[in-house]
């Protein structure tokens, strides 16, 4: 039931989605609610990466690194997607990290950081102007912000991926073995 639930879940409130106007504007209809609609397929491509692709891609190179693509996959293509979700992903930062683009490269690292965040300030601002002035902001504001994070964060799953898939090649080369806890090769 619980994994169940979250098929038919609807949570149109407080809400970084992509899903989040097409929630919105499918709960205010009631005549809107039988059949088969976009927002019930989400899982789809959600299952796909973090079930499938990003393990057989990844999980023999870094478990870690595989989590943590997969849990930002997940939390990223969720119909459902509130702040605390993000804590879901961030607990396999410190494993990730130290081989990550991010560090090696700053401009890169400062780059996602800043525009995540921003991406977060952007949508912010429009749900402040619905839910504490009054105003429509759902399309295009609240859309906008919410397509504009998602964009976003698919580019940070793209490099994380990027990282991960190469992850032990890369640390090979530093001389250190993954599978020995990286730990120098003698």
């Amino acid at each position: 039931h619980t994994y169940l639930y979250h098929l038919t879940r609807i949570d149109h409130r407080h809400n970084f989605s992509v899903y989040n106007t097409v929630l919105h504007l499918g709960s205010a209809s009631p005549a809107q609610k039988a059949g088969l609609h976009i927002e019930s397929l989400a899982f789809i491509p959600q299952l796909f990466l973090s079930v499938f692709a990003i393990p057989l891609v990844c999980a023999r190179r870094d478990l870690a690194g595989t989590m943590l693509a997969q849990t930002f996959a997940f939390v990223t293509l969720n119909k459902v997607c509130t702040s605390q979700y993000f804590l879901w992903y961030m607990v396999f930062l410190p494993f990730y990290l130290p081989y990550s683009s991010f560090i090696r490269r700053p401009r890169l690292g400062l780059t996602a950081l800043g525009l995540w965040v921003l991406g977060q300030a952007a949508w912010l601002q429009q749900a402040y102007e619905l839910e504490f002035s009054g105003k429509s902001t759902f399309v295009p504001g609240l859309w906008v912000a919410s397509c504009a994070f998602f964009l976003v964060n698919c580019w940070i799953l793209g490099v994380v991926v990027t990282d991960v898939a190469g992850v032990g090649s890369r640390r090979s080369e530093e001389g250190s073995d993954p599978a020995a806890g990286g730990k120098k090769k003698r």
